[in-house]
């Protein structure tokens, strides 16, 4: 640190959030997930809460510990 200090260089702390270190593991199920719900209307954000529950409830836990 001491020598990026001498030669002039500023330490910039990472932003909260960067698209391009995302993790994309999960990107099938989010994917998914948008067909799923497309064309539904929701009433509530309970609603919405509920209708995701349920989506994921439907996979077997073997389908995430095996992507």
């Amino acid at each position: 640190m001491a020598k990026l200090h001498e030669i002039g260089f500023e330490l910039i702390p990472p932003p909260p959030y960067s698209p391009d270190l995302a993790p994309t593991d999960f990107l099938f199920l989010l994917r998914n997930l948008k067909i799923w719900l497309s064309g539904k209307k929701f009433s509530s954000n309970e609603d919405a809460i509920a209708a995701v529950n349920t989506y994921f409830a439907a996979f077997n836990k073997y389908f995430f510990s095996t992507g």
